[in-house]
């Protein structure tokens, strides 16, 4: 039998970390040991995906008359996101990932505004999901204010001004940002549905596919999923109740072996070089 020091070994690890000093190797740890499903970290990106489309002028951007890859490849257009994202998580700031992620949307008309959104779906959506099912915060309180100070590093390495304080500052930007700039459009319903296409096709077989894509959307809230047209079926409490369940036995059982996102998604095989 383990030991209580070595079956916590990430929280022990974390809990011994400064929240800002170490921020990085914290936020590495809580997803990539303390969550590391690339499953339901795959359905988080693809949740916080179908945020960012929620607003027109990002679907607009990813769309692109149906010319975007997320339209013509979600599946290399979403690994490759994965693959940047498992890099930031090991090497920060300081690693090529940043130039990547500048590079591939440098050509298009993307403000600060929605740059600083798009931040917020990644910084504060797993947050809000876990108190959605939960009722409360999955992780410490410790462990949020390092995942805060991380996107906020992330963010001003991109160029990204006016970045709230603090996390519950950024989750009350985060929401009041989505009652003024949600919208239904032509765009974001398309990208939106690709998206659950490519969830399904990803880690159900093909005859699945209508009860996958369902059980992604059942992670929307009632306003995602007015605003793409899309509705959950009667299976949805049960997806949401298997959810909760998977975090509640994370608490109690003992932390993995941690999967490292870069490495997982890039030996699909389909991650390319993408850009919105």
């Amino acid at each position: 039998m383990l030991g209580p020091g070595v079956a916590r070994w990430a929280r022990t690890e974390i809990a011994a970390l400064d929240s800002h000093a170490d921020a990085r190797r914290i936020t590495q740890l809580s997803f990539e040991a303390r969550v590391g499903s690339p499953l339901l970290i795959h359905a988080m990106f693809s949740l916080a995906f179908a945020r960012q489309v929620a607003v027109p002028e990002i679907a607009e951007i990813l769309y692109r008359d149906g010319r975007g890859l997320i339209m013509r490849n979600p599946r290399k257009r979403n690994g490759e996101t994965l693959v940047r994202f498992g890099e930031l998580f090991h090497e920060g700031v300081d690693g090529d990932a940043i130039e990547r992620i500048s590079r591939a949307h440098r050509p298009y008309p993307i403000t600060n505004d929605l740059n600083l959104y798009t931040l917020a779906t990644l910084a504060c959506e797993p947050r809000r999901v876990s108190r959605r099912l939960l009722g409360r915060d999955f992780f410490s309180a410790h462990e949020v204010r390092a995942h805060h100070t991380f996107w906020r590093q992330v963010g001003e390495a991109l160029g990204i001004t006016g970045i709230p304080a603090g996390p519950d500052e950024f989750m009350a930007f985060f929401e009041e940002f989505e009652q003024r700039r949600y919208a239904p459009t032509v765009a974001g319903r398309a990208v939106t549905r690709a998206l659950a296409d490519e969830f399904a096709a990803r880690w159900f077989p093909r005859g699945l596919a209508g009860p996958a894509r369902n059980a992604f959307f059942a992670l929307f809230d009632e306003r995602l999923l007015a605003t793409h047209g899309v509705r959950t079926d009667r299976a949805a409490p049960l997806v949401r109740a298997g959810v909760r369940g998977y975090l509640k036995a994370l608490v109690v059982m003992p932390d993995g072996r941690p999967l490292n996102v870069a490495e997982y998604f890039r030996a699909d095989g389909d991650a390319i070089p993408a850009g919105r």
